[in-house]
């Protein structure tokens, strides 16, 4: 499989990726399922929060988003069509869950802990959902239109929280999502609208599963690539000054110097066969006396 060349999901116009620390992260082994659903690999950190985003260049059509995180739906929003509706925006980012009307927390990757309790047996054979983010877009027609209304909160929607499993489980190492510290924010002001779906289906479906960097499954199965060893990275400005250095002994060498010429002498052997040597015309004290060039070895160690 090839390794990553891009950042994003794309199908038509429409693009979506997950940022960490305002930084779109790779994706790794892109694959198509379905003319309208991908997958891929990130690789998550943990302790570090992220944000889900998509884009839509054109709007040609109003689409809403579900965010599911671990099988979890953490967010809905709709994005409407351009024609009517021109002055709203064509991206999203998603990063927090909101926990009331005044409070929110953070989508944030964490370690699966684990215990060597057997109350926690039952875990070691147990289905988990772990490790994906999917985003899943839905043709939709708007049925009502409230513009800039405050948004109320639904309660009693599901938390993602810290997991504990056995620690002879295959989860055992792994990552998850929980949403982190709750923290105060007013109610956001948006457009609040009823909709109903027109398919059956999603319009478009991307889906990242993400395993930590130290996970030996990823570089194992040449998903993410192996780090290169510091010792042996060289920067640009290293390489530039090599060569700078290469061309400048290049043309002292070819420059007229101290070096007398080099003749050769044939030299009749035994077997009546002539063969070459090759020696300077040159006083042997003054060639023993001269200063030996420097060499630079470019050589890998």
């Amino acid at each position: 499989m090839p390794l990553a060349t891009a950042t994003a999901l794309q199908y038509n116009d429409l693009s979506a990726w997950i940022s960490v620390d305002s930084q779109a992260r790779e994706v790794y082994e892109i694959q198509t399922l379905q003319p309208n659903s991908f997958t891929c690999w990130i690789v998550s950190e943990s302790g570090k929060k992220f944000s889900v985003n998509w884009r839509n260049l054109t709007r040609k059509i109003p689409l809403q988003a579900f965010v599911v995180i671990d099988g979890v739906v953490c967010d809905t929003h709709v994005m409407l069509d351009a024609i009517s509706y021109p002055q709203r925006p064509n991206a999203v980012g998603v990063y927090y869950a909101r926990t009331s009307d005044l409070t929110r927390r953070d989508f944030m990757f964490t370690s699966i802990e684990v215990t060597d309790d057997d109350a926690y047996l039952h875990t070691v054979g147990r289905t988990y959902k772990f490790g994906t983010i999917t985003l899943e877009l839905w043709r939709i027609h708007v049925d009502t239109f409230k513009p800039l209304t405050k948004l109320e909160h639904q309660p009693d929607n599901p938390v993602l929280e810290a997991q504990l499993v056995h620690e002879r489980s295959k989860k055992a190492g792994t990552h998850h999502v929980k949403y982190g510290e709750e923290y105060f924010l007013p109610a956001p002001v948006v457009d609040v609208v009823t909709t109903h779906a027109l398919d059956s289906a999603p319009y478009a479906t991307f889906t990242f599963k993400y395993r930590p960097i130290g996970r030996s499954m990823l570089m194992a199965n040449g998903i993410v690539p192996r780090p290169i060893p510091v010792a042996d990275r060289v920067t640009t400005a290293e390489i530039r000054a090599l060569e700078v250095r290469l061309a400048a002994l290049r043309s002292r060498a070819s420059q007229p110097g101290d070096d007398a010429p080099l003749v050769h002498r044939k030299i009749k052997t035994e077997s009546g066969v002539a063969s070459r040597t090759r020696r300077p015309v040159k006083d042997l004290k003054r060639t023993h006396n001269r200063t030996p060039p420097e060499i630079i070895d470019l050589t890998d160690d």
